[in-house]
């Protein structure tokens, strides 16, 4: 193979890779990366998926509505690296509270950035900047009575 068809080979593969990369990583067109937001409800259902994972839950709302709430995690490897055992601690049925990025559509959901387990402790996922802002959240109390003290604007 001549070097030129080489090089041309090398630039057709690397402009497919970063097309890849682009469509995998557009959490930024459906999420909006400057909120995180608190959230409390029950967990329905667990979607452990690769590149990513769902978390479906239900919230009772005051007029005895319920609100159906799905959020997005990332693959189970990760959840696990960072401390989480879907296994062990994501029992369906059970009332969690969590931080995310909200939905650019406005549907009801996000971009899980930290979930509080029943045990009081955070495992915090995503970038610095949303790990921090979402632990503060969850450890300032934002919560009260399963009711975020913050308007999400669902």
């Amino acid at each position: 193979m001549t070097m030129l068809k080489q090089v041309a080979m090398v630039m057709v593969l690397a402009a497919g890779a970063v097309g890849l990369a682009e469509a995998h990583h557009a959490g930024n067109s459906q999420f909006d990366g400057n909120k995180v937001l608190p959230f409390r409800g029950a967990l329905e259902k667990v979607y452990s998926g690769n590149p990513h994972g769902y978390l479906y839950f239900v919230r009772a709302m005051p007029d005895g509505q319920q609100q159906h709430w799905i959020f997005e995690t990332d693959a189970i490897l990760a959840l696990h690296r960072a401390g989480l055992s879907v296994r062990n601690d994501l029992k369906v049925g059970t009332t969690f509270s969590l931080a995310y990025n909200p939905a650019l559509d406005g549907t009801n959901g996000g971009n899980l950035v930290a979930i509080q387990l029943t045990n009081g402790r955070v495992i915090a996922f995503m970038t610095k900047n949303n790990v921090e802002t979402a632990n503060k959240l969850l450890r300032e109390n934002l919560f009260d009575n399963g009711t975020p003290n913050s308007q999400s604007g669902h």
